[in-house]
Order: structure tokens, then C-alpha cells, then sequence
């Protein structure tokens, strides 16, 4: 059996522990907790394992390779864009095969026995079956609640006392049928219990929960970073402690200090010192190369190579690589020191006092709130769709949304809008009163998602609008111009500029800008996307919009006033419309249960356009060759938004339908009811095609590999992003990404299989390029 781990998190709740690397490579006894996942799984009899990466996946790929010293293969999956859980593990279909699979976290410390849990999901003849854990506290997971025979029979996404009918936790780890990736679309950001599972439930697919005896702890944060490191010490959980006990309770790579108090259970790495009269334990870890000075008292705390000074009292703390707590210092119950930090003589932290990596405290002071001022203060950069991504109160904080507002509020007028949290609405007041400091109007408003913001900054023709979007801890901020379209480079790059320099504009008081208020967006939004398909259908019509966020309700309000009936349970017979990306693409289901991919919606949208008479339709960047070439086939023209300028930008952003999911589907639903078709008819219309992407990590440089790229295939054409090369069995589109050293491999076939052939192909290529530098033959 194959496994894949979900490797990409950054942890974000596990900061400042977790700032300078992944969260799977969070050191647990003397490795990274991935490295007790793999060995949990070799006792599985796994031997081969995929890793989906997106934050810092160079740490991961560097540590642990091919997996040979690991006693496995690891073939690695790398996203740009945020797939989900579900979404990542699609990535990996095609190495995956047709056998049942294991999804496993690589940030969870457990020591189940999986073995058991796949021959519970064969006798059961399950498609998928999720591993529970019995939670006291259940509030902050999601509950599965089960039958007496196992199968699922509702789920519960972290809900209050009254809602514990269980006390099962969804692990995340799963055993799956490769028939999971009939419901999953492609290159999709999808969730197994928000998106996948819930849907399985809906349609009645075989799910089912088992509960296995054994360990299992969520490392979500710093305190249950500690309780696992205790647990470990104590045998409540069986890992890997890497050495013998020098004695009882105490695991030692070296000899015992002298002069000094050890309490068991405690561990402790090699090259460590620990002066006379220091205590150190019980539950304490001494990483590689820590110190403990003379009578300093460390208890219940792990110094990860980091540094106690004589006298200072350590209790239920974590010091990261190179911190230091100073001579007499005290550090209390849940305090973090980061990378570098120093907290100075006689200085008290309170408790739960987390110091970001080199930062300093002052000796003597006495510190209540955490000091995270001038942390992530680096480069903010566009991505290469136009978003800049980031960590809240890490790289995107109020002083750089003050800064980014203030450059907005010189172009006049600026629309701000926010949705996801309470911290995309800090963000997005910073920014308005960034704007109103330069002496711009700030034209706040009430519209919840992204796409939301760039039908409102096309309507109203401002010269630039700004959304602020929160997933839990992950900002991003959508930057639309006049038309509703990203901003393009050139003012990406003077956006760029002025923030690194920190450039914040400002107007004496006189000049002072305004701050107004703009609300029923949505409702006019709905509205427009419903007079744009024709507002009213000739006969009803029954779709399911699954989900209940904002761009799904919205979608909801516009299908209504178009005259269809919207369900929330997709059924078959009825097809369905997946809002993603903020509102920016759509993906949908037909009657047949077949999932039509953005891609192929795109197409489809692109057809409807030409039956209106339309004679020439602007393609977005990554469009596939199938969408142009149908385009060309009925004597109309394509333009390309990354290859014909502003008059294709100009027409992309006219043609809503083509780049907003809920115009596109109001214009599905209209021409569906107006023909007495259904979606998979339309679908069947459109000529075969199939893409497949994946991305290679490059060591040497982006740009030269793009020149030896371009010399190589000289018919190539050179587009804003990248090359795009046609081949004897397809298209394939290379383009070097943005925010790291990695090329991106598209390929396009007339089906899949020619396609994932044509892409790894490549990709092969790609890696041997730049390993041996330019001259090596594409395929």
C-alpha cells in the first residue's frame, strides 16, 4: 500500500516555534515529527510515500530526500496555490494507481496501528474511512458521529457543547478508494471534511469511522507541542526516543553532568552543557548543543539548542535554536522564545509570553503581552496570479496594510472590502486609513468576497480596490483596477518598490481624505449577474450550490432571481456549481456525477459566448489550447490576456462570464433552461481534452533555465509567463514561479493519460537541465 503525507503546513499557531521551518519538521526527540510519521508507517509496511508540499518545501526535500535513509521512496508534490487536503492528494492520483491509499498528516504524533484500520475499511468495502480518536474536550475538532457497524452518519465542524452528540475526533488520517477522485476536481482547492466527505455522506457512498486503540495528539500549538514531548517521556505514547537511558527515566547521548540535580523522565541531546547546581526536570528536553547554566532550574520545557543562564528559572517553556533566557531571567508557564531571541538579565515573562525570533527583552523588564513588533518585516511580493499572500501579524501587518493604503489613496478614490475574519477587518481598516492619510476617498464596503470587490471596482470605474481575504491564519490581498482586473506588473512592481521602502504617504490635516460606506453589494452584485444572463428563465430548473460561505450565497441569491431552484445537498440528476478561488472560478458536477474542472467550465463558457455572436473572446493566463481552438474553428478570434495587451484586458474584463463563477454559472443555468438541456449534454459538445500540471523544484537559476529553454525550442511562443510550446501530442506551458525557485509544467492532450505522459516527460527534462546545465534535449 502507498501512503501520502500532507506536509505542507506552516503552522501558524505554532509560531514562533514554527517561524523558520514547516511544521512537519518541528523536532520531536532528536528528528522532525515527519520523521516519526515515516517510521510509523514502515511499521505499516508502507514503502512508498508521497509528500504534498507548499511553505518552505526545500527544508523537507532537503532533509529527507529520495527517502532511501529513511527505509522508503518518497516521490514529492509541490503546490503554488492552496489546494486543501482533498485537493493536494489529487495531485497525486496518478502515482497513486488504483489501489486504496493512506492519508496521513505529517504533523501529528501518533502510534496507531494502521494496519488494523485497512482491513476495516476492506471488510467493510468502504470508499473511505476515517481513523477517530476519543476526545475529552471534543470543542475544537471536528466530530464524526457513527452507527453501531461504523458507517458515518453526520459530521460536526468544531461545534459548541450542545452539538457533542460524540466524543470521535477526525484524525485526518484516512484510508481511501482511488474512486474518492471521481468527486474531487482537478487543480481545485478541496477539503476531505468540509468538501469531500460531506458530499460522499450526500450521495450515499460507502463512509465509514474507525476508532483504533493507541495515541494520537493534533500538535496544533506550542502547548500541545509541550504535551506531546511529555507524553513521549512518560510512555504514553510509543515513539522513537532515539538512545538508551544512561538511567532510569533519563535518556542520555552522552555522560551524566555532574554537579547537577537531572529529574526523570528527561532527555538529552548530544554536546550539552548543564553547570553545578542547575536542576533540570522532570518532563524536560535538552536538544543538540543547549546550555544550562550554574543553578538555573529548567522544568517541564524544551531548549532546542538554546541557552539557560545561571540562576534563571525555566518553567513550561519553549526556547528555540540560539535563544538565550539571561542570568537570573524567569520565564513562566507557556512562553516561547523564537530563533535568536534573548530575553536579558533579571527580565520576567508572564505567562504565555512569546518573543519573536531575534527580538530582545530589556534586562529587568517585566513583560505581560507577547513582543512580536518588527517580526516578518521582509519583502511583500505579488504572486504570480496578482495576489500577495502572507501570515497574519507575521508579513502582513496593520503598519504594512497603513503603508499599502496610503500608495492606494494617491490614485483618488480606492474601494476596500475584507471577509474571512476579524483580521482581514484589522487589515482592511489599516488600509482605508492608509488612504484617507494620503488624502484619497476610502469607499469601504460591504461586499464578502473577492470576486465581490472586482465587480465593484468595475462598476463604479475605480482607479484602484483593494480585498482582503482571511483563511484562518493566512491573508491574501486582491488588488483590482478600473476594469476589475488584476493590476498587471508594471504596477505591481511600484507597488513592490514602495513597500519595501516602507513609503507611507501622508497630506497635511487640511487634505485629510474621506472615509464612506458603500453596502448591499451583494444584493446588487446577484442582481447584475442575473440581468446579464437575461433575469428570468423560460422553464424551472434545479441545481445544488452546496457549501454556505458568502460567494455561495450570493451565487444562491443570483440563480433565485434568475427563476431556478437552488438545493443544498447535490443529488443525481441535478447538476452542481463549486464557487472557488474567492469567487473567481467555478467548477461544477453534471446529472451523471461527472466533475467539470474550471478548465473545461472555461471552454464551455467560451462556446455560449460564440453562440451569442460573439466574434472575438479574451482568454485568461493558463487558458487551455482546446478553449482558442474552438474559438478559431467558428471563424471568431482569441485573444490572449498574457499575449495581446489591453485590448485583450479590455475585453476580458466586459466579458464577465468568462472570469466570475457567479455570472458564469447564471450563464450556464439560463442557456440550460432556455434549450431544455442539461450540463452534461453541453459538456458532451465540447471537444475531448485533458490537463495535467505539476511543478519542479529548481536549484539553479530560474532565469537562465528560461533563456537555455527558449534557445532549445526557437517556434516557442513567449508569453507574459512563461513559454508555451506545441509538441506532437500536445501543448505545454512552462512558466518559472514567482515566490520560489520552481518551474511550473503544464501539458494539454486530447486525454489524460497522453497528457500526465507528456507533462512528466517534461518535468524529467526539466530536472536534468538543471542539475547539468543547458544542451540536454526535451522530449
Amino acid at each position: 500500500m502507498k501512503a501520502v503525507i500532507l506536509a505542507g503546513g506552516e503552522g501558524a499557531r505554532l509560531r514562533p516555534l514554527s517561524m523558520d521551518r514547516p511544521k512537519p519538521m518541528t523536532p520531536l526527540f532528536g528528528q522532525p515529527v515527519l520523521g516519526h510519521i515515516l517510521h510509523l508507517l514502515r511499521q505499516a509496511g508502507v514503502r512508498e510515500v508521497a509528500m504534498t508540499l507548499r511553505y518552505q518545501p526545500e527544508a523537507i526535500t532537503g532533509f529527507f530526500g529520495d527517502g532511501s535513509e529513511w527505509g522508503c521512496a518518497i516521490t514529492y508534490f509541490t503546490e503554488d496555490e492552496p489546494l486543501g487536503t482533498a485537493g493536494g492528494v489529487k495531485s497525486c492520483a496518478h502515482w497513486l494507481g488504483n489501489e486504496d491509499f493512506l492519508v496521513i498528516s505529517g504533523d501529528c504524533v501518533c502510534d496507531f496501528d494502521l494496519t488494523e484500520a485497512v482491513d476495516f475499511h476492506r471488510n467493510h468495502g468502504a470508499e473511505a474511512t476515517l481513523l477517530l480518536h476519543r476526545e475529552p474536550e471534543p470543542l475544537e475538532y471536528g466530530l464524526v458521529l457513527t452507527g453501531e457497524d461504523g458507517r458515518v452518519q453526520r459530521f460536526l465542524e468544531k461545534p459548541g457543547w450542545a452539538q457533542v452528540f460524540t466524543d470521535q475526533a477526525n484524525t485526518g488520517i484516512y484510508v481511501l478508494s482511488p474512486k474518492v477522485f471521481e468527486l474531487i476536481p482537478r487543480n481545485t482547492a478541496w477539503d476531505f471534511s468540509r468538501d469531500l466527505f460531506p458530499r460522499m455522506l450526500a450521495g450515499g457512498r460507502p463512509v465509514y469511522g474507525f476508532a483504533p486503540k493507541g495515541y494520537w495528539c493534533d500538535m496544533g500549538d506550542c502547548k500541545a507541542y509541550l504535551r506531546c514531548l511529555t507524553d513521549g517521556l512518560n510512555g504514553r505514547v510509543k515513539v522513537s526516543l532515539g538512545m538508551e537511558q544512561a538511567a532510569p527515566g533519563i535518556w542520555s547521548a552522552g555522560p551524566l553532568p555532574e554537579g547537577a540535580l537531572m529529574v526523570p523522565p528527561c532527555w538529552i541531546g548530544r554536546d550539552v552543557t548543564v553547570g553545578d547546581g542547575a536542576v533540570v526536570g522532570p518532563n524536560t528536553v535538552l536538544g543538540d548543543g543547549s546550555t544550562v547554566g550554574p543553578k538555573a532550574m529548567v522544568q517541564r520545557s524544551v531548549l532546542l539548542g538554546a541557552a539557560a543562564e545561571a540562576h534563571a528559572t525555566v518553567y513550561g517553556s519553549i526556547l528555540c535554536p540560539g535563544s538565550m533566557a539571561g542570568r537570573s531571567s524567569v520565564l513562566n508557564e507557556g512562553c516561547v522564545l523564537g530563533e535568536g531571541a534573548a530575553v536579558g538579565r533579571d527580565a520576567v515573562l508572564r505567562e504565555g509570553v512569546k518573543v519573536w525570533p531575534r527580538l530582545r527583552v530589556d534586562p529587568g523588564a517585566r513583560l505581560n503581552a507577547s513582543l512580536t513588533s518588527g517580526a516578518g518585516a521582509g519583502r511583500i511580493q505579488f504572486s504570480d496570479n496578482g495576489l500577495i499572500r502572507g501570515a497574519l501579524e507575521l508579513d502582513l501587518t496593520p503598519e504594512a496594510l497603513l503603508t499599502l493604503g496610503s500608495l492606494m489613496g494617491e490614485e483618488g478614490k480606492a474601494g476596500i472590502g475584507h471577509g474571512g475574519g476579524e483580521g482581514a477587518r484589522m487589515l482592511a481598516q489599516a488600509a482605508a486609513s492608509g488612504v484617507s492619510a494620503a488624502g484619497g476617498q476610502a469607499l469601504c464596503h460591504d461586499g464578502a468576497f473577492p470576486a465581490s470587490g472586482s465587480w465593484l471596482a468595475r462598476h463604479f470605474a475605480l482607479p484602484v480596490s483593494l480585498f482582503v481575504e482571511q483563511r484562518g491564519d493566512r491573508i491574501f490581498l486582491y488588488l483590482f483596477d478600473r476594469r476589475g482586473l488584476p493590476l498587471g506588473r508594471a504596477r505591481e512592481r511600484k507597488l513592490e518598490s514602495a513597500l519595501l521602502r516602507h513609503e507611507i504617504r501622508r497630506v497635511p490635516s487640511s487634505r485629510v481624505g474621506t472615509r464612506d460606506w458603500i453596502s448591499g453589494v451583494s444584493a446588487a452584485y446577484a442582481g447584475a449577474a442575473a440581468d446579464q444572463a437575461g433575469r428570468r428563465i423560460p422553464q424551472p430548473l434545479t441545481v445544488a450550490v452546496p457549501g454556505a460561505g458568502p460567494e455561495e450565497e450570493v451565487l444562491t441569491a443570483a440563480l433565485a432571481q434568475l427563476g431556478c431552484t437552488v438545493i443544498r445537498r447535490p443529488k443525481a440528476g441535478t447538476p452542481a456549481f463549486y464557487p472557488g478561488h474567492g469567487g473567481m472560478t467555478l467548477s461544477a458536477s453534471d446529472e451523471e456525477g461527472k466533475i467539470l474542472t474550471p478548465q473545461r467550465l472555461l471552454a464551455l463558457l467560451c462556446m455560449l459566448e460564440l453562440d451569442q455572436g460573439t466574434r472575438t473572446v479574451a482568454l485568461p493566463v493558463g487558458a487551455s489550447e482546446a478553449a482558442e481552438a474552438l474559438i478559431t474553428a467558428r471563424g471568431a478570434f482569441a485573444l490572449r490576456v498574457d499575449r495581446d495587451g489591453e485590448e485583450a484586458r479590455d475585453l476580458y474584463s466586459e466579458q464577465t462570464g468568462l472570469r466570475d463563477a457567479v455570472f458564469a454559472a447564471c450563464r450556464l443555468c439560463a442557456r440550460m433552461a432556455r434549450d431544455g438541456v442539461g450540463l452534461a449534454e453541453l459538456d458532451r459538445q465540447l471537444p475531448a481534452f485533458a490537463v495535467e500540471q505539476r511543478e519542479v523544484p529548481l536549484r539553479g537559476d530560474r532565469g537562465a533555465l528560461m533563456q537555455a529553454l527558449a534557445r532549445q525550442y526557437r517556434d516557442a511562443e513567449a508569453l507574459e509567463g512563461g513559454l508555451r510550446i506545441k509538441t506532437g501530442q500536445g501543448w505545454v506551458w512552462l512558466a518559472p514561479l514567482s515566490r520560489r525557485s520552481a518551474l511550473r509544467v503544464a501539458a494539454e492532450c486530447a486525454d489524460m493519460e497522453a497528457a500526465q505522459e507528456l507533462c512528466a516527460g517534461f518535468c524529467r527534462a526539466a530536472e536534468e537541465l538543471d542539475r547539468q546545465g543547458t544542451g540536454r534535449s526535451f522530449p
